[in-house]
């Protein structure tokens, strides 16, 4: 995996192994790599050393030969399109590499060839194309239903009233230091409405993404929003790169998808990879359609946070703000 971004950040090494991308690589490597020792910590090092040249094939076969499994060679077309995006703005070569990567290892690369075509010339139609996928992966609906009912102008999904009046209902009567408690504290702090409300986005889009927010402890800040779409990618079973790269384009890029407002924000490498390798530990798919996250609103957040096995402490304290202004209070980041 770490290989396969080392080969974006050095666009097929035709460039040095340097600056924001470079850095990325090296942040995962420090995260994910503890565990490493002996020969595989050595074999780590070569591939992180800035002098090291590898030839397409050479890389190739490496990276085939060490991610025999789907699932891996999956996480590691994410990855490597993560790298892509990870300055400020486009990297037409690393998208270019990172699409290589995903092509050669018979991964799914539909998503980064359509983050190309968003920093391209057809970004119009790209954008859509993003914005539709990330609605199916959300809903399950198909993309084809889904793009029919926008052009319409209809919702992707309707959220029948009473959904959201029960998920209300479950905030108004949670107790103190409950998972629905913090939730209600978040739609407070940040302004936001319960998703499936007039003027929002469906609940089955945001509903299970806005209780993210809260387990993993990222707030509504651009920046959080693209470390919890790091912790996603890295914990759903299926899809996932449609959601990292619909934010890291939207609240990092500043490239506009769907209803949100872009926002243009720097990243910090290692929180990034902090992210990712929380999402990977997750035990439980957060993502998953099956999995009721209505029921854990009235639990203790701790316990519940222990039931889906998130590991460690978010950036957001226990009691801290969930608001964009207190974001850059308390964090110490400039406006």
């Amino acid at each position: 995996m770490i290989l396969g971004m080392r080969a974006v950040a050095t666009a097929l090494e035709t460039r040095p192994f340097v600056g924001e991308e470079a850095d990325l690589v090296r942040s995962i490597a420090e995260v994910v790599g503890l565990a490493h020792s002996g020969m595989e910590a050595l074999d780590l090092a070569d591939v992180l050393a800035p002098d090291a040249t590898w030839t397409n094939d050479s890389l190739m076969a490496e990276l085939v030969s060490a991610l025999p499994d789907p699932a891996q060679r999956r996480d590691a077309a994410h990855c490597a399109m993560m790298v892509a995006l990870m300055p400020l703005n486009p990297d037409e070569s690393g998208l270019h590499a990172a699409r290589w990567v995903a092509q050669g290892l018979g991964a799914d690369n539909l998503t980064v060839r359509e983050v190309e075509a968003t920093v391209g010339s057809h970004a119009q139609l790209a954008e859509a194309d993003l914005f539709r996928r990330f609605l199916s992966w959300k809903t399950g609906v198909p993309a084809h239903v889904v793009a029919a009912r926008l052009g319409r102008g209809e919702r992707a999904v309707a959220t029948p009233p009473e959904q959201v009046d029960r998920v209300r209902r479950l905030l108004d009567t949670a107790p103190d230091g409950s998972v629905g408690r913090e939730l209600a504290r978040y739609y407070s702090d940040t302004g936001f409405n319960v998703p499936g409300s007039p003027g929002t986005m469906p609940l089955e889009v945001l509903g299970s993404h806005d209780v993210h927010h809260v387990l993993a402890a990222y707030d509504a800040s651009p920046e959080d929003e693209v470390y919890l779409a790091a912790f996603t990618a890295a914990n759903a079973r299926t899809g996932g790169a449609e959601f990292l790269a619909f934010n890291m384009l939207q609240f990092h890029q500043g490239i506009k998808l769907g209803v949100f407002n872009p926002a243009r924000t720097n990243l910090d490498p290692h929180a990034m990879a902090v992210a990712a390798e929380r999402g990977a530990q997750t035990v439980v798919d957060l993502s998953s359609r099956e999995w009721n996250w209505q029921s854990l609103l009235h639990l203790p957040l701790p316990e519940a946070r222990a039931q889906v096995g998130i590991p460690g402490a978010g950036p957001v304290p226990e009691g801290g703000p969930w608001d964009i202004d207190h974001h850059r209070q308390w964090s110490g980041a400039s406006a």
